[in-house]
């Protein structure tokens, strides 16, 4: 979506005129239906009005935009202006306007620089990684772009900056940016201004960016078989038995909601290891391949920037918009996507937003958004008070829009080394079943968190071990990034909790020498993983039972249960039970070869040896 376009002739003389700013604001509020900040307005009057004496040299009937929305994201381009080159072919000039005055490096943060506004000091985005985001993500996504072979250009022009070869800006680091989006300072002005006077000689009336503004957005051909290609070439994305099954069922589903245009809604269940976040990737190349337009959802961070990594080549941005957060559809169109894959979808909440105070409901939202939403759900796998991703409500909202639903469930086991039994014995031994279950399965009980960490230490091959814990050792928020500082201690036994920034944890190098939690670990697998059961997880009278008295005040998954029990107490400590023992149903099913245990409560740890010496094991 455009906020406001014209003529050159016409911006001209509304920048004569000092009525520019006006003209885009009327068109902001007319375009979105509300106003917008006073610091967006002077940003306009400062900044366009810089824009003309560049544009001297142009024909008067070059195409000119202002706050221009790029596909499947919330941001606008600055200002555009469209046109032939030469050669009568179409270009289109995006330009990042900035009014900062300095600039410095942030040291070990990519595409990061601090800037000093108004007597402000803030973190930004390097203005070179901005510009040459949105010219790739404008090449990849926008129809008509691909079709007419636009010339998409990003330029950067900070009007107010005395720029020098030696500025925190041209750091060899930001290289690989500032070469796809050259930086243009005052001093340089007129360099931009030949620069825009030898890359457009004719002008195009507007029409360009009237087509590329009404023009659908879908994956381009060059885009869509690379992602395709990088999905066959991965033997963990190949489909085996239901999978496949599933597959072709739920492309069938994609194709007869976009040809009735009906909403439609898939419900995938499946335990722990059954390949729902395989099929959800399979399934996201086969979709975009047929032509539609969607992504892959999920509520935590962490297998979406795993996934989206195993796939990343030279289209790292555009990879990247097609991974998104749950708690994004607040704001779309409804039928925006043509499917939207829904992964640990048990995981959804009501409300989005660091606070949880945006939107209705994600459930909502996303089959609101969506013509196809797939729902991949294990109820088990419920680990916060938050969590509504229950098949039931999944239900009432496809209902309430009057969506046939379908139903699919995966069984076959790939994870815990293919062994349904082992599955059996988890839930037996954490929900108290009754029974006994012989598993083929490599489980071992430590005698101490030490000696559990160096075995998974010893199993490291190629990041393929982790070692994780439950939420009962507060994490100290001003160490969050400090990986020598010991958050959780048992006896002798010390440890930092994950890194909180930088690569995740599940392919970060170092991480192995650090303990993850649920969040980082859900949804995705590993050869080998180690479980510190904490103490909010006992054995008493020959039950297992749990104790969120023992939970760190600083984990959020129990957040506000003291409140909510004085309304209904045995109901909501009885969620809390059911929530306790899934995370640890979680943390025990993430290993492909092994799962390692010590638990801190002396009689849980003896019950689980009892239950290793006692079994038929087959390594």
């Amino acid at each position: 979506m455009i906020i406001f376009s014209c003529l050159k002739k016409e911006f001209t003389q509304y920048v004569q005129k000092g009525v520019i700013s006006n003209q885009v604001y009327d068109a902001f509020k007319e375009k979105m239906g509300k106003k917008t900040k006073l610091n967006q307005i002077k940003a306009w009057a400062h900044s366009l009005p810089q824009m003309a004496p560049l544009l001297d040299d142009l024909p008067e009937n070059v195409g000119i935009a202002v706050e221009f929305n790029i596909p499947l994201t919330s941001k606008r381009v600055d200002f555009i202006v469209s046109g032939y080159n030469k050669e009568h072919k179409p270009v289109l000039l995006l330009f990042e306007l900035k009014q900062w005055q300095n600039a410095s490096d942030v040291q070990n943060q990519d595409a990061i620089v601090v800037t000093s506004f108004l007597g402000k000091t803030q973190k930004s985005l390097h203005p070179s990684y901005q510009a040459s985001c949105y010219a790739e993500l404008l090449s990849n996504y926008n129809e008509f772009v691909e079709k007419a072979q636009v010339e998409v250009i990003p330029l950067v022009y900070l009007h107010n900056y005395d720029l020098s070869f030696h500025d925190d800006l041209f750091l060899n680091k930001f290289r690989k940016y500032y070469s796809k989006a050259p930086i243009y300072g005052k001093k340089e002005a007129l360099q931009l201004k030949e620069f825009i006077k030898e890359s457009i000689m004719y002008g195009d009336d507007g029409t360009i960016i009237k087509s590329i503004d009404e023009a659908k957005t879908k994956p381009n051909k060059k885009l869509l078989d690379a992602i395709f290609e990088m999905i066959q070439n991965k033997k963990e994305y190949t489909l085996l038995d239901e999978q496949k099954v599933s597959a072709e069922a739920i492309k069938k589903d994609a194709k007869e909601a976009f040809l009735a245009n009906q909403k439609r809604v898939v419900i995938v269940k499946g335990g722990p290891g059954t390949g729902k976040s395989v099929l959800a990737i399979h399934l996201l190349g086969e979709l975009l391949k047929l032509g539609f337009m969607g992504a892959y959802v999920s509520k935590n961070m962490a297998p979406r920037k795993v996934y989206k990594n195993s796939l990343v080549h030279h289209n790292e941005v555009s990879i990247h918009e097609l991974f998104k957060s749950s708690g994004y559809f607040f704001f779309d169109r409804e039928n925006k996507y043509d499917f939207l894959l829904v992964d640990e979808a048990h995981r959804l909440q009501e409300k989005s937003g660091i606070h949880n105070n945006i939107g209705e409901n994600q459930i909502k939202e996303i089959i609101h958004a969506s013509k196809l939403s797939v729902f991949f759900v294990d109820e088990q796998q419920m680990i916060t008070l938050k969590d509504i991703g229950t098949i039931a409500n999944i239900k009432y909202f496809a209902k309430f829009f009057h969506a046939p639903i379908m139903e699919l469930e995966l069984k076959s086991q790939f994870r815990c080394n293919g062994s349904d039994s082992y599955l059996d014995f988890i839930d037996h031994f954490l929900y108290n079943k009754r029974g006994a279950v012989h598993f083929h399965f490599d489980f071992q009980v430590m005698d101490s968190p030490a000696k559990l960490r160096d075995l998974i230490q010893e199993k490291k091959t190629h990041n393929n071990a982790r070692l994780v814990a439950g939420f009962c050792w507060p994490r100290n928020g001003k160490n969050a990034d400090n990986q020598n500082y010991m958050d959780i201690k048992i006896g002798d036994f010390e440890s930092s909790w994950n890194l909180k920034h930088g690569e995740p944890f599940a392919t970060r190098e170092n991480a192995i020498y650090e303990v993850g939690c649920v969040h980082n670990v859900q949804g995705l697998e590993f050869d080998y993983i180690g479980v510190i059961i904490g103490p909010d997880l006992k054995y008493e009278n020959g039950k297992v039972l749990t104790d969120y008295k023992k939970r760190a005040s600083t984990e959020k998954s129990l957040y506000g249960l003291y409140v909510l029990m004085k309304q209904d107490k045995e109901y909501y400590e009885k969620l809390a039970d059911t929530i306790i023992r899934n995370t640890y149903r979680v943390l025990l099913t993430r290993g492909l070869k092994g799962c390692y245990v010590y638990a801190c409560d002396e009689a849980l740890q003896n019950h689980l040896k009892r239950i290793v010496e006692n079994r038929k094991i087959l390594l």
